[in-house]
């Protein structure tokens, strides 16, 4: 379920006018080149990690608005499924794509939802898709109960069920 590696680069050249101003890298390795100025700058990659050994996750937390001055995270967003009573796991994802708190909210969402249906299948350090599970009503009755099975066998394996 990992997806591709993504980042931002941030040329760090005080007397460039793109300084500070944020780059989309995917699948970038190696040194960050400003485009404008052509020195070197730095790369924040976004990360994701889980604590706890549960096969559930109550709780997402995105930390967002990535600041490049200081090299940290100005907020954090969190998500917790309050249903949940038995032991948990928490997951972490620190993306500097993430820019406001509405959008940190539903990526949070998104990653809680994805996180429950992919128990057991996420190492330590990756980060899950984000992709849903769309059941139309408008297709062949074939295709919505191949669709629909494959749904029922993902839930059955998901931390959520009663049997895991």
């Amino acid at each position: 379920m990992a997806r591709a590696s993504r980042g931002v680069g941030y040329c760090r050249n005080v007397d460039c006018e793109d300084a500070g101003k944020g780059v989309f890298l995917l699948n970038h390795s190696g040194h960050f080149a400003c485009p404008t100025c052509r020195q070197l700058g730095t790369v924040e990659r976004e990360s994701g990690s889980y604590e706890g050994d549960s096969g559930v996750f109550r709780e997402v937390r995105v930390e967002y608005n990535y600041d490049p001055e200081s090299g940290g995270y100005r907020d954090v967003a969190i998500v917790r499924d309050v249903s949940v009573w038995e032991a948990s796991s928490s997951y972490t994802l620190r993306s500097p794509l993430v820019r406001t708190e509405k959008r940190a909210l539903k990526v949070a969402e998104a990653l809680l939802a994805n996180l429950n249906r992919c128990t057991g299948r996420l190492d330590r350090d990756e980060i899950p898709n984000s992709s849903e599970s769309v059941l139309s009503l408008d297709d062949d009755r074939d295709v919505f109960a191949q669709k629909l099975a494959r749904l029922a066998h993902e839930w059955e394996s998901s931390g959520l069920s009663s049997g895991a």
